[in-house]
């Protein structure tokens, strides 16, 4: 063999080589994609979410990863619009990947489920309570409650447990959760007795907070239901407060225990939320993961970081289980799942893939934290 066919086999075996590494690296590897928003309102809340994420798969590759196989975390912004949210969900989908972890909020969600739902790779969002998005269809699950359940819990705490028998709503009429939310509250509080004074909307930073503050002074309603989230509550209890109005707030899931304070100041003493987890539970399994996790991060303030960590390891369980990386297999895994031990609580799937047995738990505002007031456990 003369010198130039020996470089041209040469040359063309490293080529061969450098192909064929690439395709085995990318068999070796199981990729999942995280749809949250790193720009934009919602960026500041979601960025717990992508820490507990980074966390579980940490812990997961750190032991060998899935199947033999390293599990890669693909990060994508939604830019924490719904549209946002559409277009990583269709990026994910061009990515390859086998599954996809999100959104946080319902809208985004629900702009993601379309999506995903079509192209048959399944879906688990750590937060969004909105019922209907599980029936966009079967690749679509949630490991947390939905808002008929907290809806009825709040209602049901505010008319017995804090004899309130007179309640003003106020609704953010831009966001489908606090609209939905809303929508159970005010049927379970009527039905358990209680008079809704007045229903009012808003629209983000665009309303008139102090007309529509001083409307809600002449009821003088017993309590204020604002099933809203951190920044627009927050805005709220922090204009009433500098008109001199009191008033006493409830509200959902939607409300972030430390970004609350951030925008309502100590005007959010004394609220009470309706929440995921209790961060003081004596659960063995939520002590380690609190234990551990704040040795590598930070403190914990927000449920949205174990309810990632359970969206994760949730996954890493069905792909186990399943014994595969194919999306179909993953779904039918996910969808068998009972009883999966996770730090939020156990995980049954029901026939609409939401967790059966989810706990929901009442938390107080109180001296710049929140405190754990009482659980409320499904019937």
């Amino acid at each position: 063999m003369n010198r130039k066919k020996q470089l041209f086999v040469g040359c063309f075996i490293l080529v061969f080589s450098l192909l064929f590494s690439r395709i085995l690296f990318a068999s070796e590897t199981i990729k999942v994609a995280a749809i949250f928003a790193k720009s934009g309102e919602a960026a500041t809340g979601n960025t717990m979410i992508f820490d507990g994420l980074r966390f579980a798969m940490a812990e997961i590759n750190n032991k060998g990863g899935l199947l033999g196989k390293t599990v890669e975390l693909i990060e994508i912004d939604n830019q924490s619009t719904a549209i946002g949210s559409k277009a990583a969900a269709e990026k994910a989908v061009k990515e390859g990947v086998k599954a996809v972890l999100g959104g946080a909020g319902s809208s985004h969600a629900m702009a993601m489920a379309r999506v995903l739902q079509a192209a048959h790779i399944p879906m688990i969002s750590p937060s969004a309570t909105t019922p209907e998005l599980t029936a966009v269809g079967d690749y679509i699950f949630r490991t947390c409650f939905i808002d008929d359940f907290q809806g009825k819990i709040m209602a049901t705490f505010a008319f017995h447990d804090q004899n309130a028998g007179t309640a003003v709503v106020l609704t953010n009429a831009g966001n489908k959760y606090s609209i939905g939310l809303a929508k159970v509250f005010i049927e379970q509080y009527r039905k358990a007795g209680g008079e809704i004074l007045m229903e009012g909307e808003y629209l983000g930073d665009v309303t008139d907070f102090p007309a529509l503050l001083k409307k809600v002074q002449v009821f003088a309603p017993k309590v204020v239901f604002v099933p809203g989230y951190s920044k627009d509550t927050g805005l709220i209890m922090k204009t009433a407060r500098d008109l001199g109005i009191k008033l006493q707030y409830m509200g959902g899931d939607g409300w972030s225990e430390d970004l609350l304070y951030q925008y309502a100041g100590d005007a959010a003493e004394g609220s009470y939320t309706c929440s995921l987890w209790n961060k003081g539970s004596s659960d063995v399994l939520s002590r380690r993961f609190i234990e551990t996790f704040e040795k590598s991060y930070y403190r914990i303030t927000a449920y949205t970081v174990p309810l990632a960590y359970d969206a994760v390891t949730l996954l890493a369980d069905a792909i186990t289980r399943a014994h595969s990386d194919d999306p179909p297999k993953i779904r039918d895994a996910l969808a068998a799942t009972r009883g999966f031990k996770g730090i939020t609580g156990d995980i049954t799937f029901d026939e609409n893939r939401n967790p059966l047995n989810k706990a929901a738990v009442i938390l107080k505002y109180e001296k710049d934290a929140t405190v754990y007031f009482k659980t409320f456990k499904p019937s």
